[in-house]
């Protein structure tokens, strides 16, 4: 298996397992051992029932793990790097970083609660718009890749499993046939849901791709999945509350995940909206311009003395004796530090690193960089970061929560943008 960019192939990725993927197979395991293999093979030792229900955990984590690594087979092949697949309470997780340095996770599918809108990317990813004439090669065809990976594999799985069961002899082996039946069903069963299109689920990832093929349009096709995310959410929470009375309490996984995929799609839809509304304004018009940068090498005392106090911010950029700006200080983390202490704690005690703040550049659109301060909110902004007269890059404004709030409130103003100075600027 071998990567676009020529790098060393890697015959698997690594994989964490997580305390809660024992629960999730105890859970199973009793399912299987203490009620259904009981009930539908009956007369045989308690040993045998509980063989079949660790027998058959294994079988679904093997299911689900076999599909996060055709996954990640599928992501090498588009030139994204996969940085391991993790086992948890609700079945698997592949990560990775696309080419632009982004790290994302894609939802594997879950013993708990299915591989649909219940467990699925945590950042589907940005699509890239496209001509209608030209091939589309942005994250949306990737992800539509991957998604059909995964679905083969447990469709394929599932498919065998059910044939294994419904073709088994009776006697002895009418317990392994009860078994791969049920597993087998469960497997179709998560193959379908995950069908399903909404935001998270590989359904709508393949949504997304045919849409953008066909319209060229990212707003069109993310528009496009979380409609059809709302009616897929309503779907199953109807089918849930009917399966309740009709079939017992398994009905509420369905709810559940009617429920979760209707969130999730009013949420993109609420997205969807805020980045038409903010088409056409860059970081720049509604950032707060940074105050002087803090020395890391500096006491506390000087700190506050020097430049914070006097400048009245309160997010700063750190520098180090080399020059770069390695993160930033917070007033109420300077604040902090006991009186007594300040004239011998050094700056760089109380720094957040860089890597774990969110960034942007000036130029960019506020609509792409909105998002980041959700997965790095370290320190409570956006930090922008422009190239110095020096070479190194420094801090030159931050976009918090109020300023992109302000940006949607002025939006309908018509050609204003209120900058943080508090007067209307044209856009750009």
């Amino acid at each position: 298996m071998s990567t676009k960019d020529g790098s060393r192939p890697t015959a698997l990725p690594p994989i964490a397992v997580r305390p809660g993927l024992f629960v999730s197979v105890a859970v199973v395991t009793v399912v299987l051992g203490a009620l259904t293999l009981p009930a539908t093979v009956p007369n045989r030792p308690a040993f045998a029932y509980f063989s079949g229900g660790v027998l058959g955990a294994g079988l679904l984590v093997a299911i689900l793990l076999g599909a996060d690594l055709a996954r990640a087979a599928a992501a090498r092949r588009a030139g994204i790097t996969v940085t391991g697949i993790t086992l948890g309470a609700f079945g698997s997780r592949l990560g990775l970083t696309p080419a632009r340095g982004r790290s994302v996770d894609r939802g594997g599918a879950g013993l708990s609660s299915g591989a649909g809108p219940a467990s699925g990317a945590g950042d589907p990813g940005t699509p890239v718009t496209g001509d209608a004439l030209t091939p589309v090669t942005g994250d949306a065809v990737a992800d539509a890749a991957i998604a059909r990976a995964g679905l083969m594999v447990t469709a394929l799985a599932g498919t065998v499993l059910v044939a294994v069961g419904a073709l088994a002899p009776g006697g002895t082996l009418a317990l392994v046939g009860e078994l791969a039946l049920w597993v087998g069903t469960f497997a179709l069963l998560v193959t379908v849901v995950d069908l399903l299109p909404a935001p998270r689920s590989a359904g709508g990832r393949i949504l997304a791709a045919r849409v953008l093929r066909r319209t060229g349009d990212e707003a069109a096709a993310g528009a496009a999945v979380a409609r059809a995310g709302v009616i897929t959410g309503w779907t199953l929470i109807v089918f849930g509350v009917a399966a309740v009375f009709l079939v017992g309490l398994v009905g509420l996984w369905a709810i559940l995940l009617g429920w979760l995929a209707l969130g999730t799609s009013r949420l993109a839809q609420t997205q969807e909206r805020a980045s038409a509304a903010l088409r056409g304004v860059f970081v720049r018009d509604v950032m707060t311009p940074a105050p002087e940068p803090l020395s890391s090498w500096k006491t506390v005392a000087a700190a506050l003395d020097e430049t914070v106090l006097p400048s009245r911010g309160s997010v700063f950029g750190v520098r180090d004796f080399a020059g770069p700006l390695v993160g930033v200080a917070l007033l109420r983390d300077l604040a902090a530090v006991p009186a007594d202490d300040r004239g011998l704690a050094r700056v760089s005690r109380v720094t957040i690193p860089l890597d774990r703040v969110a960034t942007a550049r000036p130029e960019e659109p506020l609509a792409a960089v909105a998002s980041r301060l959700a997965r790095r909110p370290a320190a409570g902004v956006i930090v922008v970061v422009a190239d110095g007269p020096d070479g190194w890059p420094v801090m030159v404004g931050t976009v918090g929560p109020g300023e992109l709030a302000r940006a949607l409130e002025t939006t309908p103003l018509p050609g204003r943008v209120v900058t943080p100075a508090g007067f209307g600027r044209r856009r750009r």
